[in-house]
């Protein structure tokens, strides 16, 4: 049984945790918003400066670093995505307490023709590529497809998502490709740096000794 000394040290470290998070996403927040502001005036992206903005932008953001961290960047790696992303869809359609719509998750499904496209687009350019209202459906686990095209919308004015387009691809009017330029993740990748010295600046030798410790056994 732990002590009260050691109760309270792991108390007073998960608050400390809670700061650290907190400083980071702040720190992301404010650096994206003095990069928009570089653009025009932060009050023309209403989506990113709203009530929800900050989370908005984090999902969005994380679901761009997590498709780098889990080397989601060529053809393969995005089928093999979109598939994971199918199969959470189809087990929260089944669950008979799904509360939330079922014919808009219905249509975040990727058939097989739309998922060969989406394929083929990133095969031909070469990078993560989707239209707005793929990554809307893709996204809606975080927020409606309605707020991801409107956050979309906000970023491409600010410059930090681009619109691309290929004479190899056969895209009609309404697939409107979007990828990122990497301002995103790479600032928010600087974030979970300063996060983790944060995090260690408060441990002690002994309890960063104990987590590298676990951390190197659970891999």
């Amino acid at each position: 049984m732990a002590s009260g000394g050691d109760v309270a040290g792991q108390v007073e470290l998960a608050f400390l945790t809670v700061e650290a998070t907190l400083k980071a996403e702040d720190w992301f927040l404010e650096t994206v918003r003095a990069e928009l502001a570089k653009k025009a005036p932060l009050t023309d992206f209403e989506t990113v400066t709203g009530p929800n903005g900050h989370d908005f932008l984090l999902h969005l953001t994380q679901f761009l670093f997590f498709l780098e961290a889990l080397d989601c960047q060529d053809a393969h790696g995005i089928a093999a995505f979109i598939d994971s992303h199918n199969a959470k869809i189809e087990a929260q359609l089944a669950d008979p307490d799904f509360a939330r719509s079922t014919k808009e998750f219905e249509r975040a499904l990727f058939g097989p023709r739309r998922r060969q496209s989406v394929c083929e687009t990133v095969r031909a350019l070469q990078m993560p590529v989707f239209a707005i209202y793929e990554w809307g459906h893709l996204l809606i686990d975080a927020m409606s497809p309605k707020t991801t095209e409107k956050l979309i919308e906000d970023l491409r004015y600010g410059g930090l998502l681009d619109r691309k387009t290929d004479p190899r691809i056969d895209a009609d009017g309404k697939r409107v490709l979007i990828a990122s330029t990497g301002f995103l993740e790479r600032t928010y990748s600087m974030s979970q740096l300063m996060l983790r010295r944060m995090i260690a600046q408060s441990m002690s030798a002994e309890e960063y000794r104990r987590a590298v410790t676990s951390g190197a056994a659970g891999t």
